[in-house]
């Protein structure tokens, strides 16, 4: 374990890449979600 953190403390930037990754699928998540529960559709008349 020691060996994890001192590589993490070494390489800050592995932050970053896994705060990207964590925000790319909390994004696909929520589109996921809102594709499964489209509302229904109205047509617009004119």
């Amino acid at each position: 374990m020691k060996a994890v953190s001192e590589f993490v403390f070494r390489n800050p930037w592995i932050y970053i890449v896994l705060a990207f990754v964590l925000l790319l699928a909390a994004w696909s998540t929520l589109i996921s979600i809102a594709l499964k529960h489209t509302p229904e559709r109205i047509e617009v008349v004119k």
